[in-house]
């Protein structure tokens, strides 16, 4: 059997993505990476989306199977 922590379906993706300067993130970077650039400059993405059918490893979880979701990120290599 596949030892899949979590599992999930993502609908209703949303995804808007935001140039930043780079000072703006620098202070948030962990150790040992540095911003990965697009055509020269930062991003941040903003994505919103519906986890369905939510499961840990293979388990459904009663009340929490379906709920939104909303991550503010931004891209390091």
């Amino acid at each position: 059997m596949e030892k899949t922590f979590l599992r999930a379906d993502w609908e209703h993706l949303v995804m808007a993505n935001y140039r930043v300067e780079a000072s703006v993130l620098e202070p948030y970077l962990p150790k040992g990476v540095e911003l990965d650039y697009f055509n020269g400059s930062a991003y941040v993405s903003l994505v919103g989306f519906m986890f369905k059918k939510t499961s840990l490893f293979h388990i459904p979880i009663p009340f929490f199977g379906s709920f939104e979701e909303i991550n503010l990120r931004f891209y390091v290599q």
